[in-house]
C-alpha cells in the first residue's frame, strides 16, 4: 500500500506548478494550510509530522474532499508510524462523527485507545460503535475490555455475556479472551464461583481439547478462593431422553424452591420465570440486563446469581442465574430451563438414550 502512496507523492511533487515548487510541504505552515481538516478531525499534528510528504498528501485529500474515507484510514496508519496514535485515533473518531463512515474506523479507534490504556476514551467511542451497530459482537466485546480497564467490573460483565449471545449459533468458533475476561469480571467483584462458569463453558464447547490442566487450575482456583466445593464425593443424576427432540424434564430447587425444568444444554444460563424468580427469591434489585440468544431469536433478561441449585444428589452453589422477560417462554408446568452455567459444572454425557451428570473429576 505504501509503494503505490509514493507513486502517487512522486507525480504529485514533479506536476507542482513552478511558481509553487518553493513552497508546498517544506515551505507553508500545515496549521494554515490544514486547519479545517484539523479541525473536522480534532488532531494538531507537529510540522515535522504534517511536512511528511506522504502525510501531506493524505491531509490534501481530505482538504479537497473531507469524507474520503480512504484518505482518513492511511492518514491513520502513517500517524500510527510515526507513534502519534493518539491522533490516529481522534481522527478516526471524529471523521466519523463527521461523515457517518463505516464503524469499521470505530473498531480501529477504540482498539488504539485501548493500547494506549486510556480506557475512559475507549469507553467513549466503543459506545458510539454500539450505538451505530448494537447487535456487532465486536463492538459490545471492546466495550466490555474498556469497561474492564477503567474498573467497572459489572458493565463489562454484562458486555462479555452479550456479546457472546450475540456471536451467533456456533459458539465454539469464540475465543477463550471473551470468557477469560468475563471470569475476570465476576473474580474482581468477589463472585469466584460465578468465575467458573465462563471458563466452565467454554471447556464445555469443546472438552476434548479444552479439558486440559491449565483450564482445570484455573478452575481450581476460582472454587478454592470461593469455597464453592460442596462435597469431594463422586454422585451422579442420570436422566431418559424423550421424544424425537430428546427433551428432559426434570425437578430440581432453587433456593429451596421446587420447579419444573428442561435441561437445555444450548442455552447459555439457568433462566425461570418472574414468577419462580420470586418465589425462590432470587436477588433482582440489583441484577443487570443482558440478552440472550434463544430460539426465536434475541429477547432481554435480568443476570443474577442462585444461592444453591439442587439437582437430585448434585448440589451446586452461586450459580449464575436468568430471569427472562415474559412467562411464556417455556410452556405449561415448567418454570425454566436448567442451561450451562449450570450443567458445566458436572461433566456430561448422552448415550443410550440417557444423559448423564457426574460430579467432576480432577485429572
Amino acid at each position: 500500500m505504501f509503494k503505490r502512496i509514493w507513486f502517487f507523492v512522486v507525480l504529485f511533487v514533479l506536476f507542482l506548478p513552478v511558481e509553487n515548487s518553493q513552497a508546498g510541504y517544506l515551505d507553508e505552515n500545515p496549521d494554515e494550510v490544514f486547519a479545517d481538516v484539523y479541525k473536522r478531525l480534532g488532531i494538531s499534528l507537529p510540522h515535522s509530522v504534517a511536512r511528511d510528504p506522504v502525510i501531506w498528501l493524505r491531509l490534501s485529500d481530505l482538504k479537497r474532499e473531507p469524507c474520503d474515507q480512504q484518505s482518513v484510514d492511511d492518514l491513520a496508519l502513517l500517524l500510527e508510524k510515526y507513534a502519534r496514535r493518539r491522533e490516529a485515533a481522534e481522527a478516526l473518531y471524529n471523521f466519523v462523527a463527521k461523515c457517518g463512515a463505516p464503524v469499521t474506523a470505530l473498531h480501529k479507534s477504540v482498539n488504539i485507545f485501548l493500547k494506549l490504556t486510556d480506557y475512559d476514551k475507549a469507553v467513549e467511542v466503543a459506545d458510539e460503535f454500539v450505538r451505530r451497530a448494537p447487535n456487532n459482537h465486536n463492538a459490545v466485546y471492546l466495550r466490555g475490555t474498556a469497561f474492564e480497564g477503567s474498573g467497572a467490573f459489572k458493565r463489562a460483565l454484562v458486555d462479555y455475556a452479550d456479546a457472546i449471545e450475540l456471536f451467533g449459533s456456533d459458539k465454539k468458533n469464540i475465543g477463550s479472551s471473551v470468557f477469560t475476561r468475563m471470569a475476570n469480571a465476576y473474580a474482581q467483584l468477589g463472585q469466584y464461583c460465578e468465575a467458573m462458569t465462563p471458563i466452565l463453558n467454554w471447556v464445555a464447547l469443546d472438552p476434548l481439547t479444552r479439558d486440559t490442566s491449565q483450564t482445570q487450575k484455573i478452575v481450581g482456583d476460582y472454587e478454592r478462593r470461593g469455597n464453592c466445593t460442596v462435597s469431594g464425593e463422586a454422585k451422579k443424576e442420570r436422566y431418559p431422553l424423550r421424544g424425537q427432540k430428546n427433551v428432559v424434564t426434570v425437578k430440581a430447587e432453587i433456593n429451596g424452591v421446587r420447579g419444573v425444568f428442561v435441561i437445555d444444554t444450548g442455552a447459555s444460563y439457568v433462566s425461570v420465570k418472574s414468577k419462580f424468580a420470586e418465589r425462590a427469591k432470587i436477588p433482582l434489585a440489583g441484577a443487570t440486563d443482558i440478552r440472550l440468544a434463544t430460539a426465536n431469536g434475541l429477547t432481554k433478561g435480568k443476570l443474577s446469581t442462585a444461592n444453591k441449585i439442587l439437582l437430585g444428589q448434585l448440589e451446586v452453589r452461586n450459580v449464575p442465574i436468568v430471569m427472562q422477560d415474559g412467562d411464556d417462554n417455556y410452556g405449561t408446568g415448567i418454570d425454566g430451563l436448567l442451561g450451562m452455567s449450570l450443567l458445566s459444572r458436572f461433566e456430561m454425557q448422552m448415550a443410550g438414550g440417557f444423559i448423564e451428570l457426574r460430579t467432576r473429576r480432577r485429572k
